[in-house]
């Protein structure tokens, strides 16, 4: 895909019509290129929450790890669908996507809607069943009464633990 059909693709992002969008994404996504995701990227802080919805929907599809952590970013989107497809799609990515949501957590100036959709995103990544004890524990902190102040802490904790196993650094 050229520069100027990536631009048109991204631009067809913004269109009222659902079947342009989505036709936009899709050629997005069969591109999968470093341009497409990068381009991808840029449109999750879009002030149109479609916009925001479609880019973080193709980069979920794509799964470049290079997203990961702006996809993390979009888990705490005002608009509840747009966090909820960036959970899905850094789920999705693994041990890039499982670090991604660990670091997320380590900011404890997080809201409480970006606690319950980072909740989600571990849930999906457990059901891998990749370092399943990490995530519980810190599954447990989203789960607790005050998460801000508990969800920090484990999720350092985790990111510790598993860089012991042997994991790369985020």
């Amino acid at each position: 895909m050229k520069t100027n059909e990536i631009s048109s693709a991204i631009k067809q992002l913004a269109s009222d019509d659902g079947v342009a969008r989505e036709k936009a994404r899709n050629a997005l996504v069969a591109a999968e290129s470093r341009e497409v995701t990068e381009a991808l990227i840029a449109e999750l802080v879009d002030y149109r929450h479609q916009v925001r919805w479609e880019a973080a929907k193709a980069l979920s599809q794509i799964g470049d790890p290079v997203a990961a952590l702006p996809l993390v970013h979009a888990m705490g989107d005002d608009d509840h669908d747009v966090a909820w497809v960036a959970a899905e799609g850094v789920a999705e990515m693994g041990e890039k996507g499982l670090q991604a949501v660990l670091s997320g957590l380590t900011h404890s100036s997080r809201s409480g809607s970006f606690y319950k959709v980072a909740h989600h995103a571990l849930k999906e990544i457990r059901k891998h069943g990749k370092h399943r004890d990490v995530v519980a524990k810190v599954m447990e902190t989203l789960e607790g009464v005050e998460p801000r102040l508990s969800a920090p802490i484990a999720a350092y904790e985790a990111i510790q633990e598993l860089r012991g196993n042997g994991l790369p650094a985020a």
